[in-house]
Parts: C-alpha cells; sequence; structure tokens
C-alpha cells in the first residue's frame, strides 16, 4: 500500500468517525508508541521500521497492510 492510499485511509476514518484528520493522526500516534513500548514486541518493530524509530501512520499503515499481505 503506497502513502498516498494510506493518506486516503486516513480521511475515511475521520469521515466515518466525525473527527478531524489531525484528531486520528494524534490518536494512531498515541497507539504507535503504546506498542512501541511494549517490550515483549520490540523486536518485531525494529525489524518493521528500523531500531529505535517510530512509525508516523502513514508509514505505519503501508508496512503493516504490506505485511498483512506477505501471509
Amino acid at each position: 500500500m503506497s502513502e498516498r492510499v494510506a493518506k486516503d485511509a486516513i480521511k475515511k476514518i475521520a469521515k466515518r468517525e466525525r473527527k478531524s484528520e489531525s484528531e486520528i493522526r494524534k490518536e494512531m500516534e498515541k497507539a504507535i508508541l503504546i506498542g512501541y513500548m511494549n517490550n515483549e514486541t520490540r523486536c518485531k518493530w525494529d525489524s518493521l521500521f528500523g531500531i529505535g524509530r517510530l512509525p508516523s501512520p502513514e508509514e505505519f499503515i503501508s508496512v503493516l497492510s504490506r505485511e498483512v499481505v506477505k501471509r
């Protein structure tokens, strides 16, 4: 999934939830940080996004969608 498609997904979520895109991004950033801080999954995060690196919401959607397609 391209970053453009991920941006469109965020836009659709915002519309569905009746929130702004920036609110959705902030919520996603919080969720990404919570997931990143989980020591049990840190190795997987590092392998997907790089060691010590937090992805943007768009990058998160793109990378995980590619992982799902692989499986």
